[in-house]
């Protein structure tokens, strides 16, 4: 109920304070928010991916070991 995907639809008297109303869920911009939060997951797990491939090519840089060297090696699951 934080106003992204509900609407609010009623009437207040601004003299008494006093009124009538009811919280709608809205559909279509809930299925934005949803598309938004996938791309920005999406975009998350691939920092995650790149962090986690910088510290493997440095080890292999030090180590002599190319990524075509890599690439045979995972096609021959060592």
């Amino acid at each position: 109920m934080n106003g992204v995907c509900v609407r609010w639809k009623g009437r207040i008297d601004l003299d008494k304070l006093d009124g009538i109303g009811c919280l709608e869920f809205d559909e279509e911009r809930a299925m934005i928010e949803n598309r938004m939060l996938q791309e920005q997951i999406e975009r998350y797990n691939d920092r995650i991916r790149e962090y986690q491939d910088k510290p493997r090519t440095y080890r292999n840089q030090e180590r002599g070991v190319t990524d075509s060297d890599l690439d045979v090696k995972r096609r021959l699951n060592y």
